[in-house]
């Protein structure tokens, strides 16, 4: 091997954690090359015969893939596979294809290549990056079918018969997910983000991984060695021995981290003069439900239902709402879940309900507002959510409220949905706790008054602080405006929680500033009742929690709000964890926890 095609490092987006190494096996290097055909008008109806046969044969492998994993696996996210499929079944999709054919004479293969183009240029121009990742699925779903017009084979991952790093271009759902079954260690994939359905899956199945590799599949030839880094978004292609004794160092280390924190993922939460926070989970997808028991959440603090929306041809049913929450609400026993109302609009789109194009998304059509804009689906969501109440402990959660008049009319809408599921028979907890979210500023700043209309409070902040500063939190030129520490946000949390508490009710915070367990002595001194976060930070947030004094930290809030900057805030905040609070954030790794063993950078060989 030439020294050039030695320790190639390629930088990507770390999508799932964890450090592996092992001989590569590169699925793909490019989409299916596709030439354009004329064909006769002769040929025309054979040509969409074959078309509909492609897609019959795509569908019914997804089936067969999907009736595999659930024989197998019960944990399987299969709404991903069923997104495909659905896709699968869109007879307009199919249609317009069909269409082309006849209209410029060509085959198949072109015509559906020209019609997949078009629409993903309609995905891409969403600024929302979730729903971006969805023109994946269609780019996915419409390979899939080339495949078959071009009679193409993939590569096998359930039969691999050696441990491997996969390395793709993209990798489909369902081959992400036989996974978990086969000697995949990791993989690398060229296309993709954090919030690609590839990146969920391999989170779920906790499998390493490393997305967005530019030309990854042009650099690695198949038996190559590849160290993958999860944590830093690296693959190293041929590593030298020296290399290969470093990420061992790191891997070693890393895991011997996460194996310390599982003795904090177990409840209760609490300071060490027994302050007690309680830690939950958010949600996106009910596959994640799995990682509650693993890292100790007590409960879910949020379930974000817009997630439900995506990849869909028409509105959720009562029946498909009411099967997702009764799920959620017997698994999470004997805590309880709740379940924000679809928060839809703005830079979050979907089919259904039809969005209109706004100049300001931010502060347009969007949230609660959209919900009562579109009284009938959202009516339809609250049967679902009510429905499954009577099956566990479950919250009903409005999001952006802004105002009292919106609050008194989800009531109403709510107490009218009540009545006709009782004239319908049906059981639902007529007492289900209701709680607003605190995004925006006049909320905060009427927190009073809400609180005597509600059962709880939960703070958004990353919303929160892009209103009160100002921002736009997707800008990357105004990015280093967006300050969780600024004295501003700070007192509207604290306004928000000082109301709350005197009316008697709960006061939760799901943004990401309750994850970040730097900020947790702030959040400590601030009085939240509860903290929701990614289920795989609560270990850490628990860990420190036990480490500090709520009852020295009292006092904290108050002087933060003082200071004229979130620099100023944040430098403070520093140096106190350092001189104060060094030992509630030291992990002490015990050496016998970091397991080094020899790597020789051999084929058969892996870490």
């Amino acid at each position: 091997m030439s020294e050039n095609r030695k320790n190639i490092k390629l930088k990507g987006i770390p999508a799932s954690e964890g450090i592996v190494a092992g001989p590569a096996y590169v699925m793909s290097r490019a989409r299916l090359p596709i030439v354009r055909k004329r064909i006769s008008t002769r040929q025309l109806n054979k040509e969409i015969k074959r078309l509909r046969r492609a897609i019959e044969r795509a569908g019914a492998e997804l089936n067969k893939v999907k009736v595999q994993l659930g024989k197998q696996i019960a944990r399987e996210p299969f709404s991903i596979i069923d997104a495909h499929l659905l896709l699968i079944q869109d007879r307009a999709l199919w249609a317009e294809v069909e269409e082309r054919i006849k209209e410029e004479k060509i085959n198949a293969e072109w015509a559906l290549r020209n019609v997949i183009n078009k629409w993903l240029k309609i995905f891409a121009g969403f600024k929302d990056s979730y729903l971006r990742e969805r023109g994946y699925d269609l780019e996915v779903v419409g390979e899939r079918i080339l495949s078959k017009l071009a009679g193409h084979r993939d590569k096998d991952i359930s039969s691999l018969e050696e441990p491997v790093i996969v390395i793709a271009s993209d990798l489909r759902p369902d081959q992400t997910a036989q996974m978990i079954f086969s000697k995949v260690l990791g993989f690398a994939t060229e296309a993709g983000s954090r919030t690609s359905h590839t990146a969920i899956v391999a989170r779920s199945l906790e499998i390493p991984a490393v997305v967005g590799v530019e030309r990854i599949t042009e650099l690695v030839e198949d038996g190559e060695i590849v160290i993958l880094d999860g944590i830093e978004g690296e693959a190293l292609i041929n590593p030298e021995e020296k290399f290969c004794g470093v990420y061992q160092e790191k891997k070693a280390k890393w895991e011997a981290i996460n194996q310390l924190l599982q003795e904090y993922a177990h409840p209760p939460s609490q300071t060490q003069d027994g302050h007690k926070i309680e830690l939950s989970a958010n949600l996106e997808i009910l596959d994640e439900i799995n990682f509650l028991k693993k890292y100790g959440a007590e409960g879910v603090g949020l379930y974000r239902t817009e997630y439900l929306y995506l990849d869909r041809e028409r509105a959720l049913s009562e029946e498909e709402h009411f099967e997702n929450y009764q799920r959620l609400a017997e698994a999470v026993k004997p805590y309880s879940a709740v379940i924000r109302t679809f928060d839809l609009g703005g830079d979050k789109f979907a089919s259904e309900p039809k969005l209109a194009e706004e100049m300001n998304p931010a502060l347009g059509l969007r949230a609660i507002r959209l919900c009562l804009k579109s009284p009938e689906i959202f009516k339809t969501q609250l049967r679902g959510i009510l429905r499954a109440s009577a099956y566990g402990e479950v919250g009903l959660l409005f999001p952006l409220i802004s105002s009292m008049e919106e609050v008194k009319e989800v009531k109403r809408l709510l107490k009218e949905v009540m009545g006709e599921l009782e004239q319908a028979g049906k059981k639902f907890n007529p007492e289900i706790p209701i709680g607003v979210m605190i995004e925006v500023p006049s909320a905060a700043l009427i927190a009073e008054q809400l609180a005597e209309e509600v059962d709880f409070f939960s703070i958004g902040t990353n919303d929160l602080i892009q209103y009160v500063l100002a921002i736009d939190r997707v800008n990357e030129y105004v990015s280093y405006l967006y300050q969780p520490l600024h004295p501003a946000v700070l007192k509207m949390i604290k306004q928000t929680v000082d109301a709350g508490h005197k009316a008697g009710i709960k006061v939760a915070m799901c943004g990401e500033m309750a994850g970040d367990v730097q900020l947790l002595p702030v959040l400590i001194s601030l009085g939240l009742d509860q903290l929701s976060m990614p289920a795989r930070f609560i270990p850490m947030v628990r860990k420190v929690l036990k480490g500090l004094n709520a009852k020295n930290l009292s006092g904290l809030a108050e002087e933060l709000i003082k200071f004229s900057s979130g620099e100023e805030v944040k430098r403070f905040l520093e140096e106190k964890i350092e001189r104060e609070w060094k030992d509630a954030y030291q992990l002490e790794l015990n050496e016998k926890l970091i397991q080094r063993e020899t790597f020789i950078c051999q084929k058969n060989e892996s870490f």
